[in-house]
């Protein structure tokens, strides 16, 4: 009861930014279901989550732990450490919003809780992958790929790696060789957490019904 009264003041604090939000998201989201053969496999909705936000399944839109370390990394050593959850992520590109103040970031974190409680957690994943930035005319998943000439059908995990590392590195139009390697070691670290995460819970709200219709069963990596 107190859940929905304070979802329904920040619904009402926050009605233009709220209302973009959802009908954004709720387009993707209807994109998603009727094009099932382009989008993210689950491979890379695993990987996503291991990377940006392996507490994914237990969080109400944004995560307290990671934003207290995120916090005390910055006070105590002077280093910027990313808190944010697929939520916040999802609403700072539908938003468009990146400024860095704090005033944005709670704003951030109160549309991430509402979408947390609009959405199914299996559904975000993919949504994020959808929207997400990956570098020069790589705006969105297809982009993407056709980009890099990956074939969306036939995503390998070695390819799902590197794309989802893009994220976090993303490719500018003529990439360093120290941008590359960037991205190759964030893609070998993302398989590396596959390794831990599958044996644990991390992906159990991805092990049912995703908007991904072709699922595959959730497995180790191949050794490279």
């Amino acid at each position: 009861m107190i859940g929905k009264m304070i979802a329904a003041v920040l619904e009402n604090a926050l009605s233009a930014d709220w209302g973009t939000v959802r009908t954004r998201l709720d387009a993707v989201c209807m994109l998603i279901e009727r094009t099932p053969d382009c989008n993210p496999p689950l491979i890379a909705q695993r990987l996503l989550v291991s990377g940006e936000d392996h507490r994914h399944a237990r969080h109400a839109g944004f995560d307290l732990i990671a934003i207290g370390r995120a916090c005390w990394h910055r006070l105590c050593y002077g280093t910027h450490e990313g808190g944010s959850t697929i939520e916040q992520q999802i609403v700072r590109v539908l938003t468009g919003r990146y400024e860095c103040t704090v005033a944005r970031k709670l704003r951030e974190i109160a549309l991430a809780s509402l979408v947390s409680r609009r959405y199914a957690k299996h559904r975000l994943p993919a949504a994020y992958l959808w929207i997400g930035y990956y570098g020069w005319r790589m705006n969105g998943y297809l982009q993407a790929c056709r980009r890099l000439g990956i074939v969306t059908q036939s995503l390998s995990s070695e390819e799902a790696a590197m794309l989802v590392a893009r994220l976090k590195y993303p490719q500018p139009r003529d990439a360093s060789a120290h941008r590359m390697t960037q991205i190759e070691r964030r893609a070998k670290h993302l398989r590396m957490l596959y390794q831990r995460h599958v044996f644990d819970d991390t992906y159990r709200h991805l092990n049912g019904p995703t908007l991904y219709k072709r699922s595959t069963s959730i497995k180790p990596l191949p050794q490279s």
